[in-house]
């Protein structure tokens, strides 16, 4: 699981059998490397391989070639699925026919969002929904929808090496409620459940550190202890007045940094996903 392979930019590192670590090494932190170690943002993309077929996790690591990339290194035919919407899980999208992901989100990328231009041009989008499968050949993997980050983020959880891929939800790193305001309390209640699957490591789409699933209880009591009582404020051009938390040292595993709009804490919007189930 240490080999890292290189070509241009881009490199891959297996994390777990079959699944690789994909990232650039200018991808918004220069300075890492290619350590797996905790730190400073990056930008990750995973393949998971399985006996048919590939599926791409997110385009994360901006490189025009990341397309060419995964599909030489899986040898065989790539899914590409996205985690949700935003512009950083989306590069270079317009050099796909086609992409999986969760119909909410379907919006950011017609449309675009912050001054960032809609995907131009739009492959073919297929929905996933809660509850899916996406059968790889000898692997299963099991989609998951949990509303916050946008109302249409999903996660990955592989059968064969019990690894949750978590996207921008089981992160170190949490931009909450940045497409519409999910409650807060539904949100700790989708982790709490989340704790309940067959899961032992989780991956995540701006950490290359492995994080343990102690870490969902970790949000939890952070989101409901701290950030109500939190001061700090953050801002950002496009955002509005945003809380922002911040807990431990980015090079500690158990740092945590949420930033939610202050407005949530006035006034809350409720979101209830809903779906049916199907074998992708």
């Amino acid at each position: 699981m240490d080999s890292v392979s290189q070509s241009g930019q881009l490199f891959h590192i297996e994390v777990m059998q079959g699944i690789y670590l994909i990232s650039c090494d200018t991808a918004r932190t220069p300075d890492h490397g290619h350590s797996l170690a905790p730190g400073k943002p990056t930008g990750n993309s995973y393949l998971v391989v399985g006996e048919e077929r590939a599926l791409l996790f997110d385009l994360a690591a901006d490189h025009p070639g990341i397309r060419d990339y995964a599909q030489h290194l899986a040898g065989k035919p790539v899914q590409l699925v996205l985690s949700h919407g935003h512009f950083d899980h989306t590069f270079h999208l317009n050099k796909f026919s086609e992409a999986w992901l969760h119909p909410a989100d379907e919006k950011l990328i017609r449309e675009g969002m912050l001054g960032i231009p809609p995907v131009d041009p739009c492959p073919l989008l297929h929905p996933l929904q809660d509850g899916d499968t996406i059968d790889l050949g000898g692997r299963v993997l099991d989609v998951i929808n949990i509303p916050g980050h946008t109302h249409g983020s999903i996660l990955l959880l592989d059968r064969q090496t019990r690894t949750l891929l978590s996207g921008d939800t089981g992160a170190r790193r949490l931009l909450y409620g940045s497409a519409g305001l999910v409650s807060l309390a539904d949100f700790c209640a989708a982790l709490n459940s989340l704790q309940n699957r067959e899961f032992e490591v989780m991956y995540s789409a701006h950490d290359r550190c492995a994080l343990p699933k102690a870490h969902l209880a970790h949000m939890i009591r952070l989101i409901t202890e701290e950030l109500p009582k939190t001061t700090k404020r953050w801002s950002y051009p496009g955002f509005d007045e945003m809380v922002w938390l911040v807990h431990g040292d980015p090079k500690c595993l158990n740092y945590f940094d949420m930033v939610c709009p202050a407005s949530y804490f006035a006034g809350k919007t409720e979101y209830s996903p809903a779906g049916h189930h199907q074998t992708v």
